[in-house]
């Protein structure tokens, strides 16, 4: 497969289903920073146990460290299915959807094997898309914070009223 489809469906599939799905993204976006902060911390120590009770080597591979990477974010998107509601807030929902998935794709692409990762670092697509990682990650996170402020719960005047002591 060419390296730019397979860029196309990594970022075509995290947009498809949350808006399809109508999931929170910026949760969604906040579950892969803590992917990225498991394969820091967690990837060696979960490397090593797998290969202890596993007795292979290649199962330790690639594959658990995107696991972890996705995982959370995943898990996050089953829980979340039909969490946004409204067409205004559908529509508002795409900005951290498309941080969702380029922040995904640049997360995934260096845990692959070496031959896939070389293939599509070559690409300009991918070039283009290093240069923005800062932008992605920054206005992500910041994006999503501040939908995350947007959702918080209105206060009822009319209870307020009620647990007044007078």
């Amino acid at each position: 497969m060419p390296p730019l489809a397979l860029l196309a469906i990594m970022a075509a599939v995290p947009l498809i289903l949350i808006f399809v799905l109508r999931i929170n993204a910026a949760i969604v976006f906040l579950s892969l920073c803590l992917g990225s902060v498991l394969v820091r911390f967690v990837n060696n120590d979960a490397h090593q146990m797998l290969t202890m009770f596993s007795g292979n080597k290649a199962l330790a591979g690639y594959g658990i460290t995107l696991g972890l990477l996705l995982l959370p974010a995943v898990l996050t998107m089953i829980m979340m299915i039909g969490t946004v509601r409204g067409k205004t807030k559908v529509v508002l929902n795409l900005l951290p959807t498309i941080a969702v998935s380029a922040l995904g794709v640049l997360l995934a692409v260096p845990l692959m094997s070496p031959g896939l990762k070389g293939a599509i670092e070559l690409s300009p697509v991918w070039k283009d898309l290093v240069r923005a990682e800062v932008l992605i990650v920054g206005a992500g996170a910041f994006i999503a914070l501040f939908f995350l402020m947007l959702q918080r719960p209105k206060k009822n005047h009319d209870e307020d009223k009620k647990h007044r002591r007078h």
